[in-house]
């Protein structure tokens, strides 16, 4: 009992750093996104800039902006995608351990409650003995 006890508990502490895993990853992302929002934004502002550009300048340091700006979001976009994954990975190990966790949950509370009922037929067992002794006399 004991031994399921701790592997009850152990079970519990695995679960909860699959969990925190499983944020880090999903902060990640948001982050990623974040990020990548930022520099869709900073696109958009040199669009509008070179759109709008009075000097040939003007419009040739938007451009290459742009173009400096362009292969950072692909590997965002890369690493978003891999980080995705790596959730994913992360949320079904998490699943998988939550239902682990829970089964073997219920089998210490299923023997637990066996052990209480055991116990219970025996001190009823017990009393009835003393009961008939006393009856007896």
């Amino acid at each position: 009992m004991k031994q399921l006890l701790r592997l009850c508990q152990q079970e519990e502490k695995k679960l909860g750093q699959l969990g925190q895993q499983r944020s880090e990853a999903q902060n990640r992302i948001d982050s990623l996104s974040q990020q990548k929002q930022l520099l869709s934004q900073m696109v958009k502002e040199y669009t509008e800039l070179s759109c709008n550009a009075l000097s040939p300048i003007t419009l040739q340091n938007s451009a290459q902006m742009i173009e400096t700006i362009a292969p950072m979001q692909k590997q965002l976009t890369r690493k978003q995608l891999l980080l995705q994954q790596e959730h994913q990975r992360m949320d079904n190990l998490w699943r998988q351990q939550l239902g682990r966790q829970q089964g073997i949950k219920w089998l210490y509370q299923e023997r637990k409650q066996q052990q209480r009922a055991q116990l219970e037929r025996q001190e009823q067992k017990q009393q009835d003995d003393f009961a008939s002794r006393y009856a007896l006399s």
